[in-house]
């Protein structure tokens, strides 16, 4: 079934929504990690003595099979399932999100829908279908997964591993890498491991 955005531009708008959901832990900042940037010298001095919650963050498209339609469906791939066993054995907890939308313009207004994939078996795709209003409001959704509260997000990544920057940074460094090797390398596209790059978040802890 096509879909219409990237997931990049899907992250562009999911992120400021889990932002949002947040709140409650604390001030949190949305991270495209990059090695030369975020673990320099004064990425370090600038946060020392601090300790964080990390996420790892994944945002899936909506696909649609008409103009206009009132059926969302989505897929967690299986690639992703592995990333996130990979970070539980970190002690971080991995999030998707999907916004309800049949157009690329309403991705803010849309309702959206958040999965806690940490502790899910990686053997298969999960695909699932969500019946919207007119106003892009969840009326009823059809899957093997089901969708999680904003307070349960926020009891799971308070009871998550707590770390402090050079930990954080090792993470975002190394999770990629870990969840690449349990991938078949059938092909270079494959084996990317941009593929499965997440979009983290760290959460400061007050």
């Amino acid at each position: 079934m096509p879909s219409f955005y990237s997931e990049r531009t899907a992250e562009y708008a999911l992120a400021p929504k889990f932002l949002k959901l947040l709140e409650p832990l604390g001030p949190a900042v949305p991270i495209f990690f990059s090695g030369r940037r975020e673990d320099t010298l004064i990425a370090f001095d600038s946060l020392s003595g601090e300790s964080f919650h990390l996420v790892a963050f994944f945002a899936r498209r909506p696909k649609i099979n008409e103009t206009n339609s009132l059926t969302i469906n989505g897929k967690i791939n299986k690639r992703l399932l592995r990333v996130a066993d990979c970070a539980s054995k970190l002690g971080i907890k991995t999030i998707c999100g999907i916004s309800l939308t049949n157009n690329i313009f309403d991705q803010s207004r849309a309702e959206s829908l958040w999965f806690d994939i940490s502790h899910m078996a990686a053997e298969q795709d999960i695909q699932f279908a969500c019946e919207v209003t007119r106003d892009l409001e969840l009326k009823s959704f059809h899957g093997h997964i089901q969708p999680v509260t904003p307070s349960t997000i926020i009891s799971s990544i308070a009871n998550s591993r707590i770390v402090d920057w050079a930990e954080a940074t090792n993470i975002m460094r190394e999770l990629p890498k870990l969840a690449d090797d349990f991938q078949p390398r059938q092909s270079i596209f494959f084996s990317q491991t941009w593929r499965m790059r997440p979009l983290y978040f760290v959460i400061r802890r007050s």
